[in-house]
């Protein structure tokens, strides 16, 4: 049965009518996910510039100490045959004195949150940040440092490891995001001129800085690096503690994951102190190593007298 010229009018206003209802709800939908992603960006980009004026008010100068008196004449000075370590000092000061002179004031950042208890810097990176740690497992993967809840998050550690980094290997963690904030620019370690311009990063605390070698970059698999040193009590895997070959097999499964991985020579043992900066890439983890070079107390840091 055939329509009317009345109806197949009405019909094609009824057609027309709801292709500019469902144009109309797509442009909204649009509109919303595009000021979503505005919001976020200007979220993420705000958190940023909290933690840069965060540097500022609470990175403050060593003071030179006081020179040590000079001897009188005829009173031979010996010359103490300096060690490693103190030629290995000397060397990266004279390369880095500002990020072993110019240091956090650990006061300070407590006053924006109690939970931070390290930072870290990486030169010529925007990886400059506090280091969180909280009772509530992985609760800086999802929240900020004034806590509220979103990107970018924090670099923080799970509880597995110790506040005072000084367990055979630790795992810090952030957010690999877009505008290379959070751990978001470790990839310019895939870079070997990179590498070779940037062998070292530095971590601090209330009473030392620590130096790091980068000794492996590399894609990571999925599983925690530490699986093997978790049990299973009452249903749930729980950390039991370390067994001391964590760095052995972790050199294993970085080679067996990526065998583009950068591994220095001689590879790091278990012997060494190892620090593992870890965030997501590419449907894996990716993963920069470093070893644990030196451990300067502030008060021995050798500043310049004016």
């Amino acid at each position: 049965m055939g329509y009317t010229t009345w109806e197949a009018v009405e019909r094609k206003r009824k057609r027309r009518k709801i292709l500019l209802l469902l144009l109309l709800l797509l442009l909204l939908v649009a509109a919303g996910l595009g000021g979503y992603w505005y919001y976020t960006k200007w979220k993420e980009d705000q958190q940023q510039k909290n933690y840069e004026e965060l540097k500022k008010k609470a990175f403050v100068e060593l003071q030179p100490g006081e020179a040590e008196p000079t001897k009188g004449p005829g009173t031979p000075t010996p010359t103490p045959i300096p060690s490693e370590e103190d030629m290995l000092l000397a060397a990266v000061m004279d390369e880095y004195e500002e990020f072993l002179t110019i240091l956090p004031d650990f006061d300070i950042l407590h006053g924006e949150n109690e939970d931070v208890f390290s930072y870290i810097a990486i030169p010529d990176t925007v990886i400059d940040y506090p280091i969180l740690a909280s009772e509530k497992e992985d609760y800086y993967l999802k929240y900020n440092i004034d806590h509220t809840k979103g990107y970018p998050g924090c670099l923080y550690v799970q509880n597995c490891n110790s506040r005072d980094m000084e367990d055979p290997f630790t795992i810090i963690y952030g957010h690999n995001m877009k505008n290379g904030s959070m751990f978001g620019s470790l990839k310019m370690f895939k870079d070997a001129d990179f590498r070779i311009t940037h062998p070292y990063f530095f971590i601090y605390m209330e009473d030392r800085v620590m130096v790091y070698e980068v000794v492996i970059v590399s894609h990571a698999p999925t599983e925690h690096l530490l699986s093997e040193d978790y049990v299973k009590k009452n249903g749930k895997w729980v950390f039991d503690q370390f067994d001391g070959h964590e760095t052995a097999r972790m050199v294993e499964k970085l080679r067996e994951e990526d065998e583009n991985a950068y591994i220095a020579s001689p590879e790091p043992t278990d012997e060494d102190h190892i620090l593992v900066l870890s965030t997501c890439g590419d449907g894996r983890r990716f993963v920069v190593v470093g070893k644990r070079v030196l451990s300067v107390p502030i008060e021995e840091i050798p500043v310049p007298q004016e």
